[in-house]
């Protein structure tokens, strides 16, 4: 599969930039991509209107802040009205939009100038499940493959493991003779998940609330976080969220 980059900055240097650091994550998979620079959130609806389809975009917002709201973002929020559903990241000089680029489910919020390994982190989310790690999972109806980047949360109740998906499926397992924490190993290796009690685990790119006593989900699960697992659950989030930048 060739992956799509649909790249929307009025920046030069910035699209150059991306386009570059998009080729080379990708010429070290010894693949390649196609991206499409764009100088306009207006260029970039029309291509949408043009029936041109992407498996991820990147826009900028540029703006200041305590003005109207980028035109980056508003392109981006009529993609979604649009019913698309791609993966997409913002790229601004100031953290002041991330709350509002986040209503537009955006995977990643970038400040400039962007490093590449900001950019690699982005794309090694935006490219799975084609890339990414996954789970083999024995269960009744036969071997399913998860990928990592899918599962929201991970729940063990009477020896069988609930895989709850970001699509809102729960695949079980079969029943388990060994502890879940040996099932568990691979997840917890990745680094993306944290187990907030003994029989949970919790993506955390997909966490949105800690509150006392429960770790809340992009789903709007709550899982239970006892208090001696608090600290622990926040640091990783906090890592996690800074890696991410």
């Amino acid at each position: 599969m060739l992956f799509s980059i649909a790249v929307c900055a009025q920046d030069p240097c910035l699209r150059a930039g991306l386009q570059r650091h998009c080729q080379d994550y990708f010429a070290r998979r010894a693949d390649s991509c196609l991206v499409e620079p764009m100088d306009s959130p207006r260029a970039l609806l029309d291509r949408d209107a043009q029936n041109a389809r992407y498996h991820l975009y990147l826009i900028e917002l540029a703006g200041q802040p305590g003005g109207t709201l980028p035109e980056g973002l508003e392109a981006a929020m009529e993609l979604r009205r649009r019913g698309r559903r791609t993966p997409l990241a913002f790229l601004a000089r100031t953290p002041a939009w991330a709350y509002y680029a986040y209503r537009a489910d955006a995977i990643q919020y970038l400040l400039c100038p962007p490093r590449y390994e900001s950019v690699a982190a982005l794309l090694d989310r935006a490219v799975e499940p084609e890339y990414g790690p996954a789970l083999t999972l024995p269960t009744a109806a036969g071997l399913r493959v998860l990928p990592f980047g899918q599962i929201e949360y991970v729940e063990c109740t009477q020896h069988i493991v609930h895989f709850h998906l970001t699509s809102g499926e729960a695949v079980a397992s079969l029943s388990q003779r060994v502890p879940f924490l040996r099932l568990a190993t691979p997840l917890l290796a990745d680094g993306r998940f944290i187990q907030t009690h003994r029989s949970y685990l919790a993506n955390l790119a997909e966490v949105r609330l800690l509150t006392a006593g429960e770790v809340q989900m992009a789903s709007g699960a709550r899982l239970p976080m006892p208090q001696g697992r608090a600290e622990q659950v926040r640091q990783a989030l906090l890592a996690w969220q800074n890696r991410a930048r």
